[in-house]
């Protein structure tokens, strides 16, 4: 996300805000892929978006709040592109294949991301770990369709799987291979 010019601009101030936001969960995430959430300070955050700490301040109550909301949108942009690869598959098997594919391509091509979902989220304590799961809970609803199951069922244990091979691949340096990814995908 591009900075805004400086000065005054006549930009509506929402869409300074919408800016802003970006710019720091964008920051975030860089962040936590170079240096991890807990070596992370408000004041790098903000340099890093190009906002003063006053900015930061007033979208986020502190770095939890920007890291938890970071974790929503990224992983809500991921679910986004492994729903557009599954558009059309019918059977489970085929719907799993496509979305461990789709994950993989994403994930690759944003290693900071990856490791912010997989790894650094889980450094928020209780809330960060409610946010993962609820994660692998809506990856598992995609991977089964409409279906209603008792969890844990085989789709959440491949979407937890698929968390884990992440965060282990992350914590390597690495993202993982669509095989391996489809490989778990297999299991259902």
């Amino acid at each position: 996300m591009r900075r805004l010019p400086p000065g005054p601009h006549g930009l509506p101030p929402e869409l300074v805000e919408r800016n802003q936001r970006e710019r720091l969960i964008a920051a975030m995430a860089e962040l936590c892929g170079e240096r991890g959430y807990a070596e992370s300070s408000v004041a790098q955050v903000a340099r890093r978006a190009g906002v003063s700490t006053a900015s930061f301040y007033r979208q986020f109550k502190d770095r939890r709040e920007c890291m938890l909301a970071s974790f929503a949108e990224l992983f809500g942009r991921l679910l986004e592109g492994i729903e557009g690869a599954c558009e059309g598959e019918l059977g489970q098997g085929d719907r799993a294949r496509s979305a461990a594919r789709a994950a993989a391509e994403l994930l690759a091509g944003d290693p900071p991301t990856a490791r912010l979902l997989s790894v650094e989220i889980l450094a928020c304590g209780e809330r960060g770990v409610r946010a993962q799961q609820d994660a692998i809970e809506r990856l598992a609803a995609l991977l089964r369709g409409a279906r209603e199951p008792e969890l844990p069922d085989a789709a959440w244990a491949v979407a937890a799987a698929v968390f884990a091979r992440v965060g282990k691949r992350a914590a390597e340096g690495e993202t993982p291979a669509a095989t391996e990814l489809e490989a778990l995908a297999a299991q259902l």
